[in-house]
This record gives structure tokens, C-alpha cells and sequence, in this order.
């Protein structure tokens, strides 16, 4: 089964727009999610990596917020994830800071042995372009970090 990141959408805002006269826009948080062989999302539950409200992800950039269960157990975390790959990926993961959702997709490729298939550790803004550190999983043991740059300016006629 394949997976794909997406973005949700929380209620709730970052702190750097609170100052902000407008209605600042709310937070998106990246989810990764397993499809099944129709195409459809497998539905789970997943926390906001600002407000930790829960959400149960039912489409790809939907979700249906859950009131009243912020404190629920049974999201996996980045120590289960810990628990089922290879060290040499946690401590990987762990010094790029990733989030749940590449540590989740990492676990799937690993699982799944989708060899070749990459993931984005880290990205910047400079001057125009994008520059992103790219994790390419071998084999359950082997991987390969490269770097690419992507010009971001739009050229008019």
C-alpha cells in the first residue's frame, strides 16, 4: 500500500500572528496517510504539532476535528516509530528534527520495502530558490542524503 504527506488544516493559528489585526490564517500541519488499493484514505487520528488538538483524518487535506480528546494515547509517536527501524534512521530523523509525518513515512517505506522512494529532511529559502536535503531509502539498511536545489522565481514574458 502506498502513503502520501498532506496538510491539514487545525483551528487554531500560530503565536507569530497574534499580534495581527487580521484574522491570521490558521495552521497546517503535515500528516502522512496510508491508501488502500481503491484509492481511498485509511482514516486515523493525528494531533496538531502546534495546539495538539486531535483531528481524525478522513481525506487527503481533510479532517474532522475531535473536541475533548487532546489527551488520547493512541497516536503513534515518534518513540514508538523509534522502536521499528534501524537506528541509523532514528538518529538521522532525530538530528534533522523531522516531524511525525516523515518518521511515519520513512517506517512505511521501510516496511513496505518501497527501495528508492525519497523523502524531503530539511527545507530553505534562499534568494528565490529552495534548497531541500533529500533522504533516498536503498534498503532497510542503506540510504543515500543529497541536496537539490530548486529555482522558485516565476519568469513573465
Amino acid at each position: 500500500m502506498a502513503g502520501i504527506k498532506h496538510l491539514i488544516e487545525c483551528h487554531c493559528f500560530l503565536a507569530i500572528y497574534k499580534s495581527d489585526k487580521k484574522t491570521p490564517p490558521l495552521h497546517k500541519f503535515p500528516v502522512y496517510s496510508k491508501i488502500d488499493e481503491y484509492g481511498n484514505i485509511i482514516n486515523k487520528f493525528a494531533k496538531c504539532n502546534n495546539c495538539d488538538s486531535l483531528h481524525k483524518i478522513i481525506e487527503i487535506g481533510k479532517s474532522e476535528f475531535v473536541p475533548g480528546k487532546d489527551e488520547i494515547a493512541t497516536t503513534i509517536t515518534k518513540e514508538d516509530i523509534s522502536n521499528n527501524i534501524p537506528q541509523k534512521y532514528v538518529n538521522l530523523l532525530n538530528n534533522y528534527g523531522c516531524d511525525i509525518s516523515s518518521w511515519e513515512h520513512v517506517e512505511d517505506v521501510i516496511n513496505e520495502k518501497r527501495w528508492g522512494e525519497t523523502i524531503v529532511l530539511s527545507r530553505d529559502i534562499v534568494n528565490e530558490k529552495t534548497s531541500v536535503k533529500i533522504l533516498e531509502i536503498i534498503s532497510k539498511n542503506n540510504f543515500k542524503i543529497s541536496n537539490e536545489i530548486i529555482d522558485d522565481f516565476l519568469r513573465g514574458n
